[in-house]
């Protein structure tokens, strides 16, 4: 059984390095430099009135909220228990029998697949070309595959499909009845993300389905709220494979006021365009360090020949700083480790400490 491994998990580095969870900075997980809006510690002051009472079985009014927003119907989306579970249900609903990923990118789309024994068809993303595929190359991989996983901007690279490889890749797949799913989890932190969303494709379209996961960008993983956007018809049968009440109270009231706040979306846009322009300049500077080019709220480093991701993420845990060690996504090997854009304070400590550790074990 493949390992659920993810960054976040501060109580195990805790008790792993004896440090006090309140006290570490975690650079492993993605979520919003910002931190959760206003809205959010509102509506935890008076949580309980939320958990005393059933939600809505499948969230009808969060359904009518965001069909507007996204200029839909409220038939074209459903809401779950995190982006996460909506991975496993579109498999199971849909059964393919082979399904292709490009990789490296986010493993729950693997696991899935094998948790129903589905066959798999791992497609590299070329390292020496920031992980932008060939169109034709692509295509080829994905002729006789019955689903497509594409995250958009792909986790760990963070890069973004352009739409000159994204647009006719999707008409392939459409023509040949091949099935995609598009993890747009990440695209929300981009300004122009509705213009680049391929939401407006699903209404037309009974072979695409999109991820958006809301616990990241309004940084409440602990919420666990994500919702997906496809055909009417698509969406009944994605229905079928769903409990009701998988979405609690205090998830459904945070997902319907954050939608409000548009102050908040723009903020955290520009801060995180900012901070991670400084961020990877500074990081660049680090000798044996590489960074990648990034459209995300977080960058991937390659390391130098002297380095392994293992020893480096184990120097800054010691030190009280948390890092996505990458070995565990296909075709990167032990020598990439993934970090988040935090505040500039924060991001300077990264880099000081990083840079002192890398000293350390190059020599």
């Amino acid at each position: 059984m493949q390992k659920h491994q993810h960054g976040g998990n501060l109580n195990l580095a805790a008790r792993k390095y004896g440090l006090d969870p309140e006290k570490i900075l975690d650079f492993s997980v993605n979520t919003n430099p910002l931190g959760p809006p206003e809205v959010i510690h509102a509506l935890l002051e008076k949580g309980l009135r939320y958990v005393t009472a059933y939600p809505e079985p499948y969230c009808e009014t969060l359904k009518e909220e965001y069909a507007s927003s996204l200029s839909i119907t409220p038939d074209q989306l459903i809401f779950t228990n995190g982006a996460v579970e909506l991975i496993y249900m579109v498999i199971q609903a849909l059964r393919p029998r082979t399904v292709l990923i490009p990789a490296p990118t986010f493993s729950e789309y693997e696991i899935a697949a094998r948790a129903f024994q589905t066959c798999l068809k791992l497609f590299r993303l070329p390292r020496e070309k920031d992980f932008l595929p060939e169109l034709n190359a692509l295509i080829r991989a994905a002729r006789g595959v019955d689903m497509v996983f594409l995250c958009n901007p792909n986790n760990p690279t963070a890069n973004l499909y352009p739409p000159e490889i994204l647009q006719p890749f999707f008409e392939f797949c459409d023509a040949e009845g091949i099935f995609v799913i598009i993890d747009e989890s990440f695209l929300i932190f981009h300004k122009h993300w509705l213009e680049l969303s391929a939401v407006p494709k699903t209404k037309a379209s009974k072979n695409l389905l999109i991820l958006q996961s809301l616990t990241k960008f309004y940084s409440i993983p602990g919420l666990r709220v994500g919702y997906g956007v496809a055909h009417p018809e698509t969406i009944a049968l994605l229905n079928r494979f769903q409990p009701p009440w998988q979405v609690n109270s205090l998830a459904q009231v945070a997902a319907k006021e954050i939608l409000k706040d548009d102050s908040f979306k723009l903020s955290t846009c520009t801060y995180v365009e900012q901070e991670r322009s400084q961020f990877s300049a500074a990081l660049s500077a680090v000798n044996e360090v590489r960074v990648y080019p990034s459209d995300a709220p977080f960058l991937l480093l390659a390391l130098g020949e002297n380095l392994t991701a293992p020893s480096l993420v184990d120097s800054l845990a010691r030190k009280g700083i948390l890092v996505r060690d990458c070995s565990n996504f296909a075709y990167l090997g032990d020598n990439h480790i993934r970090v988040a854009v935090k505040d500039r304070e924060k991001n300077s400590l990264l880099v000081s400490e990083l840079t002192k550790s890398v000293n350390e074990q190059s020599f």
